[in-house]
C-alpha cells in the first residue's frame, strides 16, 4: 500500500493534532473526516503513530511505529475487531479495555476505523467513554461521513476533516508505485481526491477508455449528423454512463480554469489545449453543459430510459456550443 504519510502530514488535521501533543492537550476523543475508505486505517496508524513516536514526524521504523503498522501495539487498540462495522460488543470490548492501565506509557489509544458503521445501540453505548474516559485514554474515530453519526456522538469529539488531495499532489505521491504515467492520470483524472479510488481505477481500462472517448466526442462531435456514430460509439464500449458524465464534468471543469487562465489548477493541460482550440467550449457552453449534467443525473435517478438519456445529453452538448457560439 501507498505510505500516506506525505500526503497527510501536510494536512491541517494531521498538524492540529500534533499542536495538540506538543502543547499537552490532546483531545478525548477525535472524529477524522476522511472520505478514502481503503485508507481509513493507514491514516488512524499515522495518529496513533504521532503520538507514540519518539520522532517529530512518524519514523515507520522504531518499535512502537512497526508495531502499529502491524496493529500489535499493545497501547493502540483497533476496532471493530471483526468485520467492517463497529457493533455493540465491539464498544464493550472499548470500554471494558479503556480502564486497563497502558503498558508502555501513560496514554492508551482506540483507534475505530468506519466510524459512520455504527448503530445508534452501539453510539449510545460509548456516549460516556466519549465524554468522560478513564485519565490517558484518548480515541480516534474515521469515518467518510459524519451524517450517520448521532448530534450526541459529534458534541464530544473534535471533529478533524482531510480534504481531498489535490491530483498533482496524488500523482507526485504515486508515480513511484505506478510506472504507467497515462493510465496514472487517467484514474487520478477520475478518482474523486482519493487514493484508494485511484488506485481501483489505475487497474480498469475502462477509465482510459472513458476519458479517450470524452476527449474524442468533445474534439470530434461537431452536427447532429455525428450524433448516431457517437451514441454508437458510447454503446459499444460499454462504458457506465454515470462515470462517463463524472469525466465529462471533470474535463469541463478542467476547460474553465484553463479559460481563465488558472493553469496550476489545470490536471490534463494537453486535453484542455486540444479541445479549446478545436472551438465552440467558451464559459457560456461550459456552464450550460454542466448544468445539463446535472439534469441529466436526475433523470437517470428517476429511472427515466438510458437509450433516451444518453442521447439526450449529447445532443445538449451540440446545442450548448451552438447557442454560445453566437
Amino acid at each position: 500500500m501507498i505510505d500516506m504519510l506525505p500526503l497527510i502530514k501536510n494536512t491541517s488535521a494531521y498538524k492540529t493534532v500534533k499542536a495538540d501533543i506538543k502543547f499537552h492537550r490532546l483531545s478525548h476523543a477525535y472524529l477524522i473526516l476522511f472520505k478514502d475508505k481503503v485508507y481509513s486505517e493507514a491514516v488512524l496508524r499515522i495518529f496513533a503513530k504521532t503520538v507514540f513516536c519518539e520522532n517529530d514526524d512518524p519514523c515507520g521504523n522504531c518499535r512502537a511505529c512497526r508495531l502499529i503498522d502491524e496493529g500489535r501495539f499493545p497501547d493502540a487498540k483497533e476496532f471493530p475487531e471483526n468485520g467492517n462495522s463497529i457493533v455493540k460488543d465491539d464498544v464493550l470490548s472499548l470500554i471494558e479495555q479503556s480502564f486497563l492501565k497502558p503498558i508502555e506509557g501513560d496514554k492508551k489509544l482506540f483507534l475505530l476505523k468506519n466510524a459512520e458503521s455504527m448503530n445508534a445501540t452501539a453510539q449510545n453505548k460509548i456516549l460516556k467513554t466519549l465524554e468522560e474516559p478513564p485519565s490517558g485514554v484518548h480515541i480516534f474515530m474515521c469515518a467518510t461521513g459524519e451524517f450517520n453519526l448521532l448530534p450526541t456522538v459529534r458534541s464530544r469529539v473534535k471533529t478533524l476533516t482531510i480534504p481531498e488531495f489535490s491530483k498533482d499532489t496524488l500523482f507526485d505521491v504515486m508515480r513511484p508505485y505506478y510506472t504507467d504515467e497515462e493510465k496514472l492520470k487517467a484514474a487520478i483524472f477520475c478518482g474523486d481526491g482519493t487514493v484508494g479510488r485511484s488506485e481501483a481505477l489505475y487497474g480498469d481500462e475502462k477509465t482510459l477508455a472513458t476519458l479517450s472517448f470524452t476527449t474524442d466526442l468533445m474534439l470530434n462531435m461537431k452536427s447532429s449528423r455525428n450524433l448516431p456514430e457517437f451514441s454508437k460509439k458510447l454503446s459499444d464500449l460499454k462504458i457506465d454512463f454515470g462515470e462517463f458524465l463524472t469525466v465529462f464534468e471533470l474535463t469541463l471543469r478542467d476547460l474553465l480554469c484553463y479559460n481563465h487562465g488558472e493553469k496550476a489548477l489545470v490536471f490534463n493541460s494537453e486535453q484542455s489545449s486540444r479541445v479549446l482550440s478545436a472551438g465552440g467550449y467558451n464559459d457560456g457552453a461550459i456552464i450550460y453543459i454542466l448544468d445539463r449534467i446535472s439534469e441529466t443525473r436526475r433523470m437517470l435517478a428517476a429511472n427515466v430510459n438510458a437509450q433516451m438519456v444518453s442521447d439526450k445529453f449529447l445532443f445538449s452538448v451540440l446545442e450548448g456550443k451552438h447557442k454560445w457560439s453566437k
